[in-house]
């Protein structure tokens, strides 16, 4: 996988590319008094819009009001006690409104339904159930009653930026885009809502709208730790590898990554071939943490290797064999046995590493990888005929075609035999045209000149 769809998946800590948000609405949202007073309002109701009540149930409220300040649970049963088919529905509405402050969700959605049932135009009824159920993670029954609340008249941003998270759960991007800048335009303090547009724009492929918003954010916060992450994240997803590792390695300075996002930053100095810094973000993410993941481990010990560091490398293999013993996976033990052939080869125990890659081979006959170092190991030992058949085989499968020419092509040319190496060099152009590999052809063919002509 390259770095930027990795650096991609985190941005903001969100789950990237068509895949739900993993984040929650944030405190904020909830606890902004704006929203708390929209919300809870006072069991007063309003205008022609909402449903009336009798003297009496004015009275009830009154007195359900006075309760609840110290004593909810005797305000609640009082106010159940009075709800009837023929009561109004703002009772109903009260008694979800108190349900909610009592932390019980399921019987607060079923009292605003109750309500809603008596007055099918109840505005506030049909929001703050919207809100229930997105905090009972109900996303489709949320977005539909929150699109109805404002579709009777709804203008508060809030209940907007709710809505957007709830249609980019629901990968619903043009959706979740409209409502989060309308959010934004009626609430531009949000940052629910700012994070969530990151998120629209970035999982649309927008990439490099996403990161001007972020840079934008950051002018008036330079020290967000979030934005600069999220920046990070963006610039990796654009392919901007360094600079999102210097945006990283400031965070890490500042101590500000986590055990996850020094591995990101690991795995980003790996595909720049820094394996040094590479090794140190590893080690650094490992002092943080009781274990990372399997293939975390496999590639500090693939980073020690390509180091030149073959003892550390292979006891590391070896410890994390011990460490996750039946835990692996034929392919993740594969891999494992392929990262010590090229430890033994390395080594010169050129007989251990061809043992252990026709083991690989034989359990999987489709492993190119092992095919192409079991030629590299039989040409080395004098064995071309062994070689050839390897790497033909290995370029019968479609992925290694192309290094297995090459490989083919350069033994040919230890051999002399300029034209079959030509040949063969010409067809892994085809099907990965690289300057190198037409450089490599040319010196050949200038070699293949030289030969006739000497003749």
């Amino acid at each position: 996988m390259k770095l930027h769809n990795l650096l991609g998946l985190v941005l903001l800590n969100f789950q990237l590319f068509g895949n739900p948000p993993s984040y929650e609405l944030t405190k904020d949202f909830w606890n902004n008094p704006t929203f708390v007073r929209s919300f809870m309002g006072e069991y007063g109701f309003r205008s022609e819009i909402e449903p009336r009540i009798s003297k009496s149930e004015s009275l009830i409220i009154k007195e359900v009001v006075a309760k609840s300040q110290n004593q909810m649970e005797e305000a609640v049963g009082y106010l159940e006690n009075k709800i009837t088919e023929e009561s109004s529905a703002a009772l109903d509405f009260a008694l979800g409104t108190m349900y909610y402050q009592s932390n019980r969700l399921t019987r607060s959605a079923e009292a605003y339904t109750n309500a809603i049932s008596k007055f099918p135009s109840f505005l506030r009824a049909y929001k703050n159930l919207g809100l229930v159920q997105l905090s009972l993670g109900n996303l489709r029954s949320a977005t539909e009653n929150l699109s109805k609340a404002i579709s009777l008249g709804e203008n508060d941003g809030s209940t907007y930026i709710a809505l957007g998270y709830c249609h980019l759960s629901l990968g619903r991007l043009v959706s979740a885009e409209n409502a989060y800048r309308m959010g934004l335009l009626l609430f531009p303090e949000s940052k629910d809502g700012v994070n969530g547009l990151i998120n629209c724009l970035d999982q649309s492929g927008r990439h490099q709208e996403a990161l001007n918003l972020i840079n934008e954010l950051l002018e008036k916060e330079p020290e967000n730790f979030r934005y600069m992450f999220a920046r990070a994240s963006a610039l990796g997803a654009l392919g901007k590898e360094v600079e999102a590792a210097v945006t990283l390695n400031l965070l890490r300075r500042m101590g500000q990554l986590s055990s996850s996002e020094l591995v990101i930053l690991g795995d980003l100095y790996h595909n720049l071939n820094l394996y040094e810094l590479s090794l140190d973000a590893y080690q650094e993410a490992l002092a943080k943490t009781d274990k990372l993941s399997l293939s975390r481990y496999v590639r500090i010990a693939q980073t020690l290797i390509q180091r030149a560091s073959y003892e550390e490398g292979f006891s590391f293999l070896e410890r994390i064999e011990e460490e996750f013993g039946k835990g692996r996976s034929e392919d993740e033990q594969k891999n494992i046995n392929l990262l010590k052939a090229e430890v033994l080869q390395a080594t010169g125990k050129n007989e251990d590493a061809v043992n252990l890659l026709q083991e690989i081979v034989r359990e999987h006959p489709l492993e190119g990888r092992a095919l192409i170092q079991l030629g590299i190991l039989s040409w080395s030992s004098k064995n071309s005929a062994l070689a050839i058949i390897q790497f033909e085989r290995a370029a019968k499968i479609k992925e290694f075609e192309n290094q297995a020419l090459i490989q083919h092509a350069r033994l040919m040319v230890s051999e002399r035999r300029y034209q079959e190496a030509s040949d063969l060099l010409e067809r892994a152009l085809e099907i990965k045209p690289e300057k190198r590999v037409e450089k490599y052809n040319s010196a050949i063919q200038n070699l293949l000149l030289s030969s006739r002509k000497q003749r």
